[in-house]
């Protein structure tokens, strides 16, 4: 999961971000809340966890933003200082799911944590495979894909990419997103990489500029975006 960071002070925001990472988690981390907020939607979070008292941005005002302006049911988990009855009542009316007093206990916190992706996205699913999204099968075990009468072997990394696109379909995905995702790292060498692997499966699975069902297309100067064509039955 990817999950955002608001926390100002910076020891806290680290231990918070190891502490994740320990447990298979991607993190960034945002000082400020206006800073956070100028990422959204274009970024992707499966999770944020927001400070109260941030600078240019407080908690509460990205929070407002995330479920009013944006409509985003994404989980929020908000700390505090304290365990004011008064300002917990407020953060979860205002749409957070849960709470943690700081100092943070860490296993508390991942507890919490694990219960709020169970109750959001349910239990991960042991076997998945073959999996069909918009008329392109994934067979894991063949590294395989098939669709409209095609069938095309791929290699680890491009079976890893293709169904990563299909799996955010029509969700706009940065480079470092990406690259982070399907190679552990996103340095820069590997941007060369990551356009050769998307030449590649633009190729296999028919879904360049010219596909009438499904296009990956770049966004200039941020990543890439698998989109539906439009009025199309797939």
């Amino acid at each position: 999961m990817h999950i955002a960071i608001l926390e100002d002070e910076k020891s806290l925001a680290d231990d918070l971000a190891s502490l994740l990472k320990k447990n298979g988690h991607e993190v960034s981390i945002f000082g400020d809340g206006l800073h956070l907020v100028d990422t959204l939607p274009a970024e992707l979070y499966d999770m944020f966890i927001l400070d109260w008292n941030v600078p240019s941005m407080d908690g509460f005002e990205v929070l407002k933003h995330i479920r009013t302006e944006l409509g985003f049911k994404t989980p929020v988990i908000f700390l505090t200082s304290n365990d004011n009855e008064a300002d917990i009542v407020n953060a979860l009316s205002s749409g957070a799911d849960d709470y943690s007093v700081k100092p943070v206990r860490p296993k508390e916190l991942m507890a919490r944590i694990n219960a709020l992706v169970r109750r959001t996205y349910g239990a991960p699913k042991k076997n998945n495979f073959p999996e069909t999204i918009v008329g392109y099968t994934f067979s894991n075990a063949e590294r395989s894909v098939e669709f409209f009468d095609s069938k095309v072997t791929l290699t680890d990394k491009e079976f890893l990419l293709a169904h990563y696109f299909f799996s955010n379909l029509d969700r706009p995905l940065s480079r470092t997103h990406i690259m982070m995702r399907i190679w552990g790292q996103s340095e820069e060498g590997l941007s060369r990489t990551l356009d050769v692997h998307v030449a590649w499966i633009r190729n296999k699975l028919n879904i360049g500029a010219q596909s009438e069902h499904v296009r990956l297309v770049a966004i200039h100067g941020y990543g890439y975006r698998l989109m539906q064509v439009p009025n199309e039955t797939v």
